[in-house]
């Protein structure tokens, strides 16, 4: 019964969305208007009241109406159009009660292991930890989109909130249409590709189980957080769609959807990080980013977000770039959908097992073409409308910021080459290929070494006119140690690979310009009077977010360009109490224990770890057996050192009785992950700062 409860919520959920997103477009305004008319009218004819209902006189009837379908681009939605404040709440609150309450009822399918659901019988065990019967309810396909569905509700009504509190939305009708546009395109999708609440005729005793590659405790996060972050584009993309009619991207408009793009961009990295340790920690090849269709649905919205991201500032500072902006802020959304769609699609190249579609996905594909196709019609309408004030020069920050945009704009397009092109080729009769990452490192190396040079730049140049005499002035000690870096690393190994080394060098250049900045206006700065720290204040969040996460990059791309320079390996069969060397280690191999889990069987190795001598820490690299699905996984051990990681993964048995012992030294690959938090840790200071700055109504002006 919590089933059907769950199945009648979703398809009342579904009507409700597609009814909110026809109330609250123009054309349900007008004929909800011509109703509020007629009302007053008679009210006041009622009262013999004078009082007036707008202040323009509107064409009859028909005239309207066909306009409105034949013009979409002359649609507008004019003061006296605008609701009271409290009508808008109603039908989003039911929505999102109604997506909360889908939500509980799959879950508690899962928990009480109810295996007359199909689902339930495919992707749970009774034998599986509760926790992770909770990851299964969203791990499926059908359970993901359902979970997207509640937290674009959830974003509908903190929009909701945010626009009763500051009041900075442009026609915020509309945007509450199209969200109800896409919670209905989303619900429909999971009521026809995938059925979550269908009942089995004959159901089985027990599941086949959960996913062993998935029965990771990272895991538990990485859907919410990923869902989070497209939930919080659809915000952005119905804010452009709902600006663009009237050509209304200006300031307000960018200082509306900053938090939103902000928090997008966060959580859409901090998705990243997770698919990226868990592929470190759980391959056990040593490596953190494969390119596979499901890593790259995840990269393509982040890179455009990021470009959408440098574009709203320069909109919110100068009000340029308009049509770009608007172009970006479609797009990255598109981009996440379109993602979507490929990695849970069969189209591609070998997926992980949870992620196999159970059926086709056509809804969220026809969903995704009708969506867009509207949107980048609109945007073709009225691109040519959007007054442009590019007042600013080649040398200035908008123009750096634009070129950036446009620079990591490439590299979503690389991406998206690279992940449709083995499509492409099958449709064309051709071989059935993988493109991997000697193709993406090559295609993405350039673009990535002049992101660089202009990250390290941007911040130091003045808006819309600088000088290149007080550039170079400005930036001689970055370069000189950026040289001086790149040297280094060069004499280290000579035989070394260019590309790697230039990124070494690159990321220097960011690092040291960053800092270098920081210092001037913090010491540099004229004094306030009170103390050079309260420089740090007045420098505001946003500058300090957007420092940490160019640092936060550049230690990225240095750490990752040192590991692949200076990698460490040996694979070797190794007996009990061998002694294997490696970089500044030494580890003692102690034999392989064999344990119950859960709901598997493992082989635990033990390994003491020295370094100089003295024991530094033990590390248990495992094999785990999952029986009900006949499944191994390597869970490797690492241990996060000062100069390096330290990454040991075993196999099977040797030929000579032995243990295949795979066992790596990376050095600097603590600094991807210090860079991906410094990263993760800029968007978040950069969002909460805001945030308590803006309910104290003490905002802060952007650098």
């Amino acid at each position: 019964m919590i089933a059907e409860t769950g199945h009648f919520a979703l398809i009342l959920l579904m009507t409700l969305a597609f009814c909110q997103a026809i109330l609250f477009s123009p054309l349900g305004i007008f004929f909800r208007r011509g109703s509020l008319r007629l009302n007053s009218a008679a009210n006041l004819q009622t009262t013999g009241g004078t009082a007036s209902l707008g202040t323009r006189e509107q064409p009859g009837f028909p005239h309207n109406f066909l306009s409105t379908l034949l013009h979409p681009g002359a649609i507008r939605i004019t003061a006296n159009t605008a609701l009271p404040p409290m009508q808008g709440w109603p039908l989003p609150v039911l929505i999102c009660l109604l997506a909360l309450g889908a939500q509980a009822s799959q879950i508690y399918s899962f928990v009480t292991s109810d295996f007359t659901l199909a689902i339930v019988a495919e992707y749970s065990h009774s034998s599986t930890p509760v926790i992770y019967r909770i990851a299964a309810a969203i791990s499926p396909d059908c359970g993901a989109t359902l979970l997207w569905v509640t937290l674009t509700s959830v974003a509908t009504i903190l929009f909701l909130i945010q626009d009763a509190i500051f009041k900075k939305a442009e026609n915020p009708q509309a945007i509450i249409s199209i969200m109800g546009l896409v919670v209905a395109l989303l619900a429909a999708s999971v009521l026809i590709d995938g059925t979550p609440f269908a009942r089995l005729a004959a159901p089985p005793l027990d599941g086949q189980g959960f996913d062993p590659q998935s029965q990771d405790i990272l895991d538990l996060f990485y859907s919410p957080v990923l869902y989070a972050g497209l939930s919080g584009l659809s915000v952005i993309f119905a804010a452009t769609i709902a600006a663009l009619p009237r050509a209304a991207l200006h300031r307000a408009w960018a200082e509306m959807l900053r938090p939103w793009t902000i928090l997008s961009w966060t959580l859409l990295g901090a998705a990243m990080a997770i698919s990226a340790y868990r592929a470190y920690s759980q391959q056990s090849w040593g490596n953190w980013w494969y390119w596979d269709a499901s890593e790259n649905a995840v990269l393509l919205p982040w890179l455009l977000a990021t470009a959408f991201l440098h574009c709203l500032a320069v909109l919110e500072k100068t009000e340029a770039l308009k049509p770009w902006t608007a172009l970006l802020a479609l797009s990255a959304f598109g981009a996440g959908w379109f993602g979507t769609f490929l990695s849970r699609s069969d189209l591609l190249g070998p997926l992980p097992a949870a992620l196999r579609s159970s059926g086709d996905n056509a809804v969220l594909l026809i969903g995704f073409c009708v969506l867009f196709a509207g949107a980048y019609y609109l945007f073709a309408r009225v691109a040519g409308q959007l007054r442009e004030n590019a007042d600013f020069t080649l040398v200035s920050r908008e123009s750096a910021m634009f070129i950036n945009s446009v620079m990591l704009s490439i590299a979503a397009a690389i991406v998206m080459i690279g992940t449709v092109y083995p499509l492409f080729l099958r449709w064309l009769g051709g071989t059935i290929i993988t493109v991997g990452p000697p193709f993406f490192v090559q295609a993405l190396m350039p673009v990535t070494l002049a992101m660089l040079l202009l990250m390290g730049l941007s911040p130091t140049l003045r808006w819309r006119v600088d000088g290149a005499a007080s550039v170079g002035r400005r930036m001689k000690l970055a370069l000189i140690l950026s040289i001086i870096v790149t040297l280094f690393a060069w004499m280290r190994h000579i035989n070394a690979p260019s590309l790697p080394l230039l990124g070494i060098g690159l990321a220097a250049w960011v690092v040291t310009a960053a800092l270098g900045d920081l210092w001037e206006k913090l010491w540099r700065h004229r004094d306030h009077g009170e103390s050079k720290y309260r420089n740090i204040q007045l420098l505001g969040p946003r500058y300090l977010g957007m420092s940490l996460a160019h640092i936060g990059m550049a230690l990225l791309i240095a750490g990752g360009s040192a590991s692949s320079i200076w990698e460490d390996q040996s694979v070797l069969s190794a007996r009990t109490g061998q002694s294997i060397e490696i970089g500044p280690y030494n580890l003692q191999y102690e034999g392989v224990s064999l344990l119950p889990g859960e709901n598997f069987a493992t082989r635990k190795a033990k390994f003491i770890v020295y370094r100089n001598a003295q024991p530094v820490t033990e590390l248990y690299p495992e094999v785990r057996y999952y029986p009900i699905r006949g499944v191994e996984t390597k869970e490797s051990a690492i241990w996060h050192g000062r100069d390096g990681d330290l990454h040991i993964s075993i196999g099977d048995r040797a030929e000579d009785s032995g243990r295949i012992v795979d066992v790596r030294f990376l050095p600097m690959m603590p600094w991807v992950w210090a860079g991906m938090m410094l990263i993760l840790l800029g968007g978040i200071i950069n969002v909460l700062t805001r945030m308590i700055l803006l309910f104290k109504k003490n905002g802060v002006s952007a650098p």
